[in-house]
């Protein structure tokens, strides 16, 4: 299609949906008081605050009314948006509470605060706190999605009642982005949680056949607010050392001192520039391990680091759906060992968002028996055009460059609605490898969305050729076709043990283009939910896959199950049994493989808990009954919590097919985000014993490895 035609098409649709919204903005009056965030509501300001009743149920179902009232104030001075809310309980006893580390709320009752600052309706701010007064932030995508990645200074705090709790937050102007105008329009929602009853109040009222999700926030309109340009500085120390057994003795190594900085400085009130330069924060918590063995794809995993973390979200695309093969075009953990990093995000105004980022990566050039000491380069570049609603288009580009090899990604994408209900997505993108193969393809894909209270569809149609490659981000499969389907309907049952039940049908039919054979994959389940945050999955597959040339069955059988029948006890399984392949391209074998799955968290009491996962998987050829592996492993992780800004975790995991145990002990103390001090000991045993000429395997653990560090950084706001 002519690329102007489809951007006027684009446009038609963007700017002809109507969409319903919470009614006409309401004017916000200003605080004529002080107020104290105390987690009392006896300040005279809060008198003057606009008041919030008229709650309604979003889970198990929608608009019922809540089962605990729910009153809530909000307010505002010129350094302050002010949020307070009163949680009645008819049984304070079983409100669940932890008192953990920042971000560690999941399971417990909480409150929380949402913001459309710029009112864009596209993303949000959201504001969380427990009843113990932890907090818990980030970011709403356009379908309410949360993202915890974004970590914000703001204050709060909580107080118990006879009937409940109440929290109060202060969330500071500055923080915010928005652009400045004499008079400000601000989209909000409140959300509680009660745990023991799976159950989701929220005001204003959300139902799916309202249209987008942050369309529906209650509008405010703010007079005489002023954001400044952020200016941050966090600089860090990093104090470290290496031990390595050698020749049958753990030899000790150097100390080594790292020093680093990051900036976060504001170019506009809604454009932000963040640098960094020499950021370590890899030891702060290891990875947990993963069944690595017969992997058809490299295992994913997340992002850990605070500077790639911040803003994750803008280098997302539209069309994806569960199973799709490109999962992410900016996967930051392939930049390893950063040296320098800068990333630019914001708005230009209020309808252009852009987003950037470079990183300077040493690791590469570490590599091999002859390093070459070159670094890479990774860039990437970001651009979305809003339309109306969460509509969008935008524009993507990704680079890597290192000892004159690169590659590029480039493309574009988007989101138009095309009903309350109903929301078509696509992307297109094109990829240019200059090393020794040479290699240019492409990925595409589009979705249909329709998502209302019974009914839930997608479908759509992705395209990942041979030749696609993007060394900067996730791709699990190429050369192949894939038609998606899923089909959900959910049924509610009002004040019984079972809250709802959702049969449902998730199919994708694929074509193979080396192969040129067709695969398919066919889920029948049925998933109900229930009172204790309780969810159960059983599911049928009827299912096939090209491997090497060939068809092989993966018919399978799984069950899924997550509960927290008590407040101290949270349980949850993942079982899978069914027929899978050996992915050996010499020798590939169909088989029998089991997977599993499963953990238990136990909270005795407010400060301690403890839990234990435990990860499993073998294969078996159809024709022999002997075992090709079994893979076993164990991780368990204590925390004891003395306050909420200090806690003392243990880490402790084995893996039985290697033969690895791995201890990891963190002392942490953080007073606000960026301001911290970690103090840590790892260390990995191996059965395996010195023969006097190499490493043989043994009977017995021994310590192979063991690393001592010590971080601490500043994070200075101009005020």
């Amino acid at each position: 299609m002519n690329i102007q035609i489809a951007t006027t098409i684009i446009v038609f649709f963007g700017s002809t949906i109507s969409l319903s919204a919470a009614g006409s903005p309401i004017h916000l009056v200003q605080s004529s008081g002080n107020i104290t965030i105390d987690g009392k509501l006896d300040d005279p300001a809060w008198q003057e605050a606009m008041v919030f009743q008229d709650f309604k149920t979003i889970q198990p179902d929608f608009g019922l009314p809540p089962s605990e009232a729910t009153t809530a104030y909000l307010t505002y001075d010129q350094s302050y948006i002010y949020f307070a809310a009163y949680c009645h309980d008819s049984q304070p006893g079983r409100i669940k509470a932890s008192l953990s580390a920042r971000d560690q709320v999941d399971g417990d009752d909480w409150i929380a605060f949402c913001l459309d600052a710029d009112n864009d309706e596209l993303s949000a701010y959201f504001f969380l706190s427990n009843p113990l007064g932890i907090q818990a932030d980030g970011t709403l995508d356009a379908s309410a999605s949360p993202n915890a990645l974004l970590d914000m200074v703001w204050q709060s705090a909580s107080r118990d009642t006879s009937d409940g709790y109440i929290v109060e937050m202060a969330i500071p102007v500055n923080n915010l982005r928005f652009a400045n105008r004499d008079t400000l329009t601000m989209g909000f929602k409140i959300a509680r949680f009660i745990s023991r009853k799976s159950e989701e109040d929220d005001y204003p009222e959300f139902r799916p056949e309202w249209g987008a999700a942050l369309t529906q926030f209650q509008k405010i309109s703010l007079a005489g607010l002023r954001s400044k340009n952020v200016l941050e500085i966090l600089p860090a120390i990093t104090l470290g050392r290496h031990d390595q057994a050698m020749a049958g003795k753990l030899q000790p190594g150097p100390w080594k001192t790292d020093l680093g900085v990051t900036a976060k400085i504001g170019i506009t009130s809604n454009l932000t520039l963040d640098a960094t330069y020499n950021p370590d924060f890899s030891q702060v918590e290891s990875d947990a391990s993963q069944i690595d063995v017969n992997l058809r794809s490299a295992l994913f995993y997340p992002e850990k680091r605070p500077f790639f973390q911040e803003g994750q979200d803008l280098f997302g695309f539209s069309a994806s759906l569960d199973g799709t093969y490109l999962q992410q075009l900016v996967n930051t953990r392939s930049i390893v060992d950063p040296q320098i990093g800068l990333k630019l995000t914001g708005r230009i105004n209020q309808k252009n968002v852009l987003a950037a980022l470079y990183a300077l990566d040493q690791y590469p050039g570490t590599l091999g028996s002859t390093p070459t000491h070159e670094d890479a380069h990774f860039s990437v570049l970001r651009y979305g055009r809003l339309l109306q609603a969460d509509s969008y288009i935008g524009g993507f580009f990704t680079g890597w460059n290192y000892d004159g090899q690169a590659n590029y990604v480039t493309g574009m994408d988007g989101r138009l609605r095309t009903g309350n209900q109903s929301r078509f997505e696509f992307h297109g993108f094109e990829s240019f490898s200059r090393d020794a193969r040479q290699l240019h393809g492409h990925s595409a894909g589009t979705v249909w969305r329709y998502d209302a209270r019974n009914w839930n569809f997608h479908t759509g149609i992705f395209d990942v050729s041979q030749n696609f490659d993007t060394r900067l981000g996730y791709v699990t499969r190429t050369g192949i076709t894939t038609i998606p389907v899923v089909l959900v309907r959910n049924f509610y049952y009002e004040k019984k043990a079972l809250q709802r039940l959702s049969p449902y049908y998730w199919s994708r039919q694929g074509f193979d283009h080396a192969a040129k054979l067709w695969e398919t994959l066919n889920i029948f389940g049925i998933e109900l939910g229930l009172p204790r945050q309780s969810e159960i999955t059983v599911s049928a597959w009827l299912a096939n896959e090209i491997f090497a040339g060939q068809r092989f069955s993966r018919n399978a059988v799984r069950l899924e199950a997550g509960s927290q029948p008590f407040n101290w006890l949270g349980l949850g399984l993942d079982w899978r049994y069914g027929q899978a392949i050996y992915y050996n391209y010499d020798e590939p074998l169909g088989g029998y493989e089991q997977q599993l799955r499963a953990s238990i968290r136990l909270q005795p009491i407010a400060k301690l808990s403890t839990q234990l996962n435990v990860s499993f998987g073998n294969f078996h050829p159809k024709a022999s009954a002997e075992t090709l592996y079994s893979v076993t492993i164990w991780r368990n992780s204590t925390v004891w919590q003395f306050n909420k800004y200090l806690f003392f975790r243990a880490i402790s995991e084995y893996n039985a097919y290697v033969h690895k145990f791995r201890e990891d002990l963190l002392l942490s103390f953080t007073w606000i985000p960026g301001t911290v001090i970690y103090l840590g000991y790892g260390s990995q045993f191996d059965k395996q014993e010195w023969n006097g000429m190499d490493y043989i395997a043994g009977n017995e653990f021994n310590q192979s490895q063991g690393t001592w560090f010590f971080k601490a950084s500043f994070r200075w706001q101009r005020k």
